[in-house]
């Protein structure tokens, strides 16, 4: 379970107060693992946020997955080329066709 940073920042407080991990687990309902990364990683970079991730890039930002999805919605009858097109000739974003149907089964959608 991903902890956010004010989720993380409490629990190292409570266990810094000498309250114990399972206690702590207990009361903020995150698992005892969670707990134990969360302090693990503050003890190792002084931070609550987390690591950058690995892998690659997302080809799309969420700007144009939100133009996508509009792109589809305005005109139902576009197939997955047709919205890769207009991607790229409307904000320059190169991407596949299999991006393109990527990014609507991500929000339930399907081009025809």
């Amino acid at each position: 379970m991903d902890t956010t940073p004010q989720e993380a920042a409490q629990a190292v407080a409570l266990l810094q107060a000498g309250i114990s991990q399972r206690e702590v687990a207990r009361r903020l309902r995150i698992s005892r693992s969670s707990i134990q990364r969360v302090y693990r990683r503050y003890l190792e970079t002084g931070a609550f946020d987390r690591r950058p991730g690995t892998g690659r890039p997302r080809a799309t930002s969420a700007a144009d997955d939100r133009n996508i999805q509009l792109t589809v919605l305005r005109n139902r009858r576009l197939n997955a080329v047709q919205v890769q097109r207009s991607l790229r000739d409307e904000r320059q974003v190169v991407i596949s066709s299999d991006t393109v149907r990527r990014r609507l089964a991500e929000r339930n959608l399907t081009p025809r």
